[in-house]
């Protein structure tokens, strides 16, 4: 009985931080309220403020589960014993995919590092802190399996990473650079990021 109630909890927080990407994406921080979130979520507003005490926190815990999705992807892999290029490659991708497909959601990324939310910054760089040091871990493996050239992990970790937030933050708009970004940002960001990566015996 704990387990069903505990994974509906799970299911509902789910849908509530899902229904909260898509609107900060689409609309950006200031243009998102609580009541537009509960109401996008299929929820309560009371059961929104049971999960979370403030529209920050909501933005914050949608922004952490978008980065903990794009971990857990890469760790999946790595640990099916998948090349560190190709692991690189699926990661990348999966940053810009809900942006090549117009998904609004994917833009949450690029609203979060775009200056619009400066009362967060902190919180926000706490976060990129700890997404960092984990990216890290993973290129440390690479590097000890020669897959990745030798380099300082956490500071290739934090290239790998303002490398895709700066290209993701263009992408918010309809411009026509932005149209550009979102079509071709996963396929040039991945091609940047191994050939800056590679082991030195593949650059000849």
């Amino acid at each position: 009985m704990r387990t069903n109630v505990r994974s509906e909890a799970e299911t509902l927080e789910g849908r509530i931080l899902a229904a909260a990407a898509r609107l900060f994406g689409r609309d950006g921080f200031h243009g998102t309220g609580m009541r537009r979130i509960a109401a996008e979520a299929g929820v309560s507003i009371g059961a929104l403020y049971h999960y979370f005490s403030s529209k920050e926190e909501v933005f914050l815990a949608a922004l952490r589960a978008e980065y903990e999705l794009w971990l857990s992807e890469a760790r999946r892999l790595w640990e099916a014993g998948s090349p560190a290029r190709d692991v690189l490659r699926e990661v990348v991708e999966l940053h810009f995919a809900s942006l090549a497909q117009g998904e609004e959601r994917g833009l949450l990324v690029g609203r979060a590092w775009h200056g619009e939310v400066p009362g967060l910054r902190k919180a926000l760089l706490e976060l990129r802190d700890r997404y960092a040091q984990a990216v890290a871990q993973l290129l440390a493996q690479g590097m000890e399996r020669g897959e990745i050239r030798r380099a300082h992990p956490l500071l290739t970790a934090y290239a790998l990473l303002g490398l895709i937030e700066s290209v993701t933050a263009r992408a918010v708009g309809e411009d026509r650079v932005a149209k550009e970004v979102r079509r071709e940002g996963p396929r040039e960001v991945a091609e940047l990021a191994w050939r800056a990566l590679r082991p030195e015996e593949d650059r000849g």
